[in-house]
């Protein structure tokens, strides 16, 4: 190799080294050695997981969960001791479903606690992490969830952000109603950040956009542009984790529940498989009703058209559909907007670390909250600064 092509291959190296992401993704195959069993790897779209094959440690396909949701019987799990706690805190009363955990829609007046999994004995994010912790109860109007936000499975950190327990304590409708008009989580190009949802594993959801950063790709997509682990999330520079997309992998603690988590507003988020039938003995896969018009690497909802379909497997703007028992309920899939598109019902203003911080719901301004009153909350977003807006319209 001649003095002038070693110059040329140093150059090209040290352009790779500037634009390419310094992620700490894995970087691993089928069939590779790898160090601790359970642990995540590849990407998101290629999700691995290390499993003892032989005397040896490789990394294996993740698997899916493929399997419908089980038909409801009148054993479904309705209201159980409505103060009962459901993990790895300290327990007066051990939950016990009466059916499976996979059972399909929820049922009216539903108090959810067997929806949500003890994950006591989980292999937690790895040494030196606490244990996941959640915890539900019910009013007659009123569902509370309180979570520390850990993970149940290892932590591969894809930002430079750590991980640490949070306090969280999410309050929605046990019994919510449709709005009038939806509520948008973007206004003028301007995303809503912070908590929009929740999953039955104890871990905050956002919307499907990043910040105002980095400059040159504002407000983008993370699942797009590679910011996500193999179960959908990261960690924000407050050490929270939280999801942007939902994957039904064992390995998340998601593949044999049929609902994955709670939006702000009540309503129940299930998978990409739906329930055709009150029984859920018929089933089919959902899909997203958005259509990729732009560039989804900044400025994303902009990067997005959303056309309504007669279609029963097209999902509305909001990311839902009525199921067959005329219940709301939103969809989790692998496209945009992957969990919510917006909000169908009347969101519960929260408190504490869990509006860290949340849109003004329930407020028929349509303008956003000012820069000056944004900074002056002590709550600023965990992704960085935005703007909150409430509408009443889809325009």
């Amino acid at each position: 190799m001649s003095k002038y092509q070693k110059i040329v291959l140093l150059v090209v190296a040290s352009v790779l080294a500037i634009i390419v992401p310094t992620q700490q993704v894995s970087a691993v195959s089928v069939g590779g050695k790898c160090s601790k069993a359970g642990a995540l790897g590849g990407t998101a779209t290629n999700p691995l997981i290390c499993t003892k094959v032989g005397k040896n440690l490789k990394w294996q396909k993740a698997s899916t969960s493929t399997t419908a949701p089980a038909a409801i019987t009148s054993t479904t799990v309705a209201a159980v001791a409505t103060t009962t706690t459901v993990a790895a805190v300290a327990t007066t009363t051990t939950v016990k479903a009466t059916t499976s955990i996979s059972a399909g829609l929820v049922t009216t007046n539903e108090c959810p606690t067997a929806r949500f999994p003890d994950l006591s004995s989980s292999t937690g994010a790895g040494s030196g992490y606490p244990k996941p912790t959640i915890s539900v109860s019910c009013t007659d109007s009123v569902v509370t969830v309180s979570s520390n936000n850990m993970i149940g499975y290892t932590f591969v950190a894809v930002t430079p952000n750590a991980l640490r327990a949070q306090n969280y304590v999410w309050r929605i409708a046990r019994n919510p109603a449709v709005a009038s008009s939806p509520t948008l989580i973007v206004k003028n190009g301007i995303p809503t950040m912070g908590t929009l949802a929740f999953t039955t594993t104890g871990l905050a959801i956002y919307g499907p956009t990043e910040a105002a950063i980095p400059a040159d790709k504002p407000y983008g997509d993370p699942n797009y542009n590679g910011l996500l682990d193999t179960c959908g999330g990261h960690t924000g520079p407050s050490a929270e984790y939280h999801n942007h997309v939902l994957y039904t992998l064992a390995a998340c603690n998601l593949n044999s529940r049929a609902v994955l988590g709670y939006a702000i507003d009540g309503f129940p988020i299930y998978g990409p498989t739906a329930c055709l039938n009150v029984a859920c003995t018929s089933t089919g896969t959902v899909r997203s009703g958005y259509t990729k018009i732009g560039d989804p690497a900044k400025n994303v909802w902009s990067a997005y058209s959303y056309t309504a379909s007669s279609d029963a497997l097209v999902l509305d703007a909001c990311n839902g559909r009525t199921q067959p028992d005329g219940s709301y309920g939103y969809h989790a899939v692998t496209s945009f907007p992957y969990i919510l598109g917006c909000l169908k019902g009347t969101a519960t203003v929260q408190s504490g670390a869990a509006a860290a911080p949340m849109p003004a719901m329930g407020s028929n301004d349509s303008n956003p909250l000012s820069l000056k009153t944004i900074t002056a909350n002590s709550q600023i977003s965990n992704e960085g600064l935005s703007v909150y807006c409430v509408v009443n319209s889809l325009n």
